[in-house]
This record gives structure tokens, sequence and C-alpha cells, in this order.
């Protein structure tokens, strides 16, 4: 199929193409607000004549964002569920052009309806984020017809996999393994074939959980990829690869790395780990990841990163943005009757976590839908680069956030991550959670090291690292003389035994890791059963 991006490429357009799909970042914030307002009023008209509607509005469509604010409660996945199901489209606002669905909290399925302009606007923002991942400036178009992308998306109806087919219309990418495979293949059959088509191949993008990148990496460094890529390097183009990969590992005086390997022109990666493990995946594959924001009931892509690779910028045309500055956040979360009050892109300010709150577009069934993700913005605009708009990170989901007695502000995913990283300590995995140990309450971290460390040194390492990047953490062991840290080491394997244990008992692709907060009772029963048993 040949696509319109396509098209301007083979015409030598690139400026359209730049224009495009990435003109977002030419905007100023009134322009960016101007285009939200719009879209959400034409939104409300198109809702306001649904059934979901009439039931989420009362009635009533409001004809001003001021007025939708102040009329619409805010509302969750519970307030939706009854009405996303097949038998129960006609509710919605549009018919949904297909369904989509990611693993709940819980282990149950969050199904979400896209309507055609949702299914395209997917593989829209991943070409967008494709194009700002090889630019090293504003207006460089590095894509290519035919060029070869590896990615490690789960198939339909996650909603990275359905991305993939919207990507597939929009773009002739050569999909390695092609979708097809994919579909018949597990999570990692298709990543061990992913990679030994790229010997012959190449790799020209890479869409990849970032944790993925940095164990293929580690087992390079290690010396552990002679063994497994020897059983495919008959093809005369891997041989070629390899011979080169080799020689330039030699003339480096190291182990082979991916980089030695492929020339990647861009990677795609999304995660709290993302900005931990950036030198890392650099080191070993040659390129700085390119950080996106998604979620299903995003329609996949929210915001990406700018060329320089910094802080995340939203896309104006995906959804409508709203954000609880975290004191209102706290507030609702004393008092479950309270409305938190949200602000605007326009008035949100640096330093300050936010949740996020999102209203679909085109035609989507959300209408101020909490997302339950923390974001803190780290800039206002950007003046090197001359982007107007305010950048943000992802800090971590709401539910997952630990306060210890009131006292250390709320620790979330990306601190622990930074924590434990600045250690040195040569870890393979983590969880934590808060719990409650001679009588008051701790934070205890079971972690699975790669080395020979003692839990006591690996304690007291984690424990100064935390005071360095939380003072109210360093406050609670200076004024109240205690110190808030409990850490339990695991036997190495015993993360991978989970995962096997987990696959084995047909858990869904979603569950088949622990989560990193606050994991339940029966979780670290089990981990820390394996930990005996490894």
């Amino acid at each position: 199929m040949t696509t319109e991006v396509a098209e301007l490429l083979k015409q030598g357009r690139r400026q359209d193409v730049w224009k495009q799909y990435c003109g977002h970042l030419d905007l100023t914030v009134p322009e960016f607000m101007q285009i939200q307002e719009r879209l959400l009023l034409e939104q409300l008209q198109e809702v306001g004549r649904s059934e979901l509607g009439n039931i989420l509005m009362k009635g009533e469509t409001p004809k001003t964002v001021e007025e939708f604010r102040n009329t619409v409660p805010l509302t969750t996945y519970s307030d939706y569920e009854p009405y996303l199901t097949q038998d129960k489209e006609h509710m919605l606002p549009r018919k949904p052009h297909m369904w989509a669905h990611t693993s709940g909290r819980t282990g149950s399925y969050k199904w979400v309806p896209y309507t055609k302009e949702m299914f395209v606007i997917a593989g829209e923002r991943v070409i967008s984020s494709f194009l700002l991942s090889m630019a090293s400036k504003r207006g460089e178009v590095r894509l290519e017809v035919g060029d070869v992308m590896v990615y490690n998306a789960p198939p339909p109806p996650y909603a990275s996999g359905v991305t993939l087919l919207s990507l597939a219309e929009r773009f002739p990418f050569q999909f390695v393994p092609t979708l097809e495979e994919s579909a018949e293949l597990t999570f990692h059959q298709r990543l061990e074939l992913s990679f030994q088509k790229a010997l012959v191949t190449g790799i020209d993008v890479l869409g990849s959980i970032t944790s993925v990148l940095i164990k293929l990496g580690e087992r390079f460094a290690q010396g552990a990829n002679s063994a497994s890529l020897s059983r495919h390097m008959l093809h005369p183009k891997a041989i070629t690869r390899l011979a080169r990969g080799l020689i330039r590992s030699r003339m480096a005086g190291r182990a082979m790395l991916p980089k030695d390997l492929w020339s990647v022109k861009g990677i795609l990666c999304g995660g709290t780990d993302t900005s931990i493990y950036k030198e890392k995946v650099t080191e070993y594959w040659g390129v700085v990841p390119h950080e996106i924001y998604g979620a299903t009931e995003l329609a996949v892509v929210g915001a990406t990163q700018a060329w320089d690779r910094q802080g995340l910028y939203f896309f104006p045309d995906a959804i409508f943005l709203e954000f609880i500055p975290e004191e209102e956040w706290l507030r609702g979360q004393e008092d479950p009757l309270y409305q938190p009050k949200t602000v605007l892109l326009d008035e949100v300010t640096t330093g300050k976590r936010y949740e996020l709150v999102i209203t679909s577009l085109n035609g989507g069934p959300f209408l101020r839908y909490r997302m339950r993700d923390f974001l803190r913005f780290v800039s206002l605009r950007n003046e090197e680069e001359n982007i107007h708009l305010p950048s943000m990170m992802l800090a971590g989901r709401t539910d997952d956030l630990i306060d210890l007695a009131g006292f250390t502000g709320a620790i979330d995913e990306p601190m622990i991550w930074r924590a434990i990283h600045n250690t040195g300590i040569d870890y393979e995995e983590w969880v934590v959670r808060k719990e409650i140990l001679d009588g008051g309450p701790v934070l205890h971290v079971y972690l699975e090291v790669k080395e020979d460390i003692s839990a006591e040194e690996a304690a007291d390492r984690v424990h100064e690292s935390l005071r360095n990047i939380n003072p109210f953490y360093a406050d609670m062991e200076d004024m109240l003389e205690v110190r808030p840290l409990r850490l339990t080491l695991l036997s190495p394997g015993t993360f991978h035994a989970y995962f096997l244990e987990r696959q084995a008992a047909g858990a869904d692709l979603g569950h088949l890791k622990p989560p990193h907060m606050n994991p339940n009772d029966k979780i670290v029963a089990d981990l820390l059963r394996l930990s005996q048993s490894v």
C-alpha cells in the first residue's frame, strides 16, 4: 500500500513530512490551547448525542471548556466498563473501527474502542515519534521507504499490536518479523526471531521495552552472543555482518555489542526506567533512546520527546488534557467525596507532580478520565531548541506512591529506580513496598543482585542514595532517629523463576512480572519461596 508520507518522501518533499508529523513542536501555548478547545467542543457535540454521553453528562452538553470542567465529574474505568462491550456499541459516540485492550492491574482486561480516526492517529503518532527519534535537529528527516523495523510489541488486540496494524497502513516499513509471523509467536519467540532475521536484514528503527534492550546488550557484553548467534551464520549477509562486528569490537578492545552489528537510526522506548537506563542503551546500541508516553486509552502515543531527547511534549489533537495538582490529589485521597480541581496545559508549573486527566477526541468514549499516571513538568519552554511548549516526564502511578508516616513525601517508582541505580550495585530486578515492622512503617526493598554483596552493605548504599535524592527521607532519619529502610536479597534467578512460573500458569502477558511498587503479600511470598528454591 502506497501511503501519503511515502509519496512525499519519494518526491523529495521532506520538509512537508516534517511539518505534517512534527509541526506540533512549532506551536505556541495559545495555539496549542486553541486546537484543544476546538476539538473538545466538537467532541462534546458528538458525545452529547450518544447514550453514553447522556449518562455521563446527565443530558446536558456543555458549551464551553469552563462549563465542561465545572459540570462533568471526573471518571474512572469503572464508569465505562458496563458499556465498553461489542453488544453495546450503539451506546458509544461513534461506531468502533477496532477494539484494543491492555491488562488491568487486577488481572482483567481494560477494553477500549478505537474509532477509525483514532486508529489512523495511533499509527501517525508512531511515525511522528520515529521521525523525531532519528533527528538531531529541527527539520531533519532520515526516514526512508522500506526502512527495517524490529519490534517486540504483542499482537492485537493489545493496543500496541493494533497500533502496528495502523502503522503498516500508514507507511511501508519492512517489519521484522512480519506482522503475520508475530501473531503466532510468544514474546520470547518473537524476540529471538526478530534478531535472528535482523542479522540478514539489518535494523533501521527499533521499537522496544527498555529492559529488553538492556538485557540483550548485557548478553553481548558478557560474551554470551556467540553461541546463540552461531546457528544463523550461514546466510552470506549474516556472515559479513558478524565479521564486521567482530572487527569493530576487537578494535575497541571489548566484547561485541549490538552497535557493532547494527547501525540503528532511531530507537523508541517507553516506561519509567527509560530515563534511568538512557546511557546504558546508548552504550550498547550506539543510539540515544527516544522516549514516548502512551496508553491504550490515549490511542497509544500521547506524548513524545523532541530531537534533543529531553522532556516529552503532548500532541494537541489526540486527547484533551487536564492535570490534577498533587495537593488537590492528596485532598481527594483524604476525602473521597471531594472533586479535585484541575489545571490546563497553560497553567502548569515546573517541579510539581500532576495526575493526568484526559478526554477522548475523534469520537472516543472517555470524558475527564483519570489516567492514574503522575507527570512532572520539567520546563515550560525550551529556549535552546526554540520550542515554546511545556515538557514533562512520567513520575509513576498514583496508586504506586509510598508515603512513610506522612514524612517522606510521596516516593514514586522513578525515585526508587534512580536510588538503586545510583548505588552502582549490579542488580537484576527489584520490588518495594511499605510494610509495618516493629510497630512502625518501613520501606522494604526486595533486590536480586548479580554480584557478591551483603544485604547490610546493599541496604546502606540504597539508604544513602535515597537520602541524597529525597530530602524528606533524610529528614525522617535525622529528626525521628529511625532508618526507614529494610532490604532483603533475593537469590540469582528469582525473578526469572517467577516469570516462568507465571507463564506456566497461563498468566496474561501483562502479569508475568511482578509490579515494582507495592506488590501484594502473595507476590512477595512467591518471590521469597522461589529465592529459596533457586
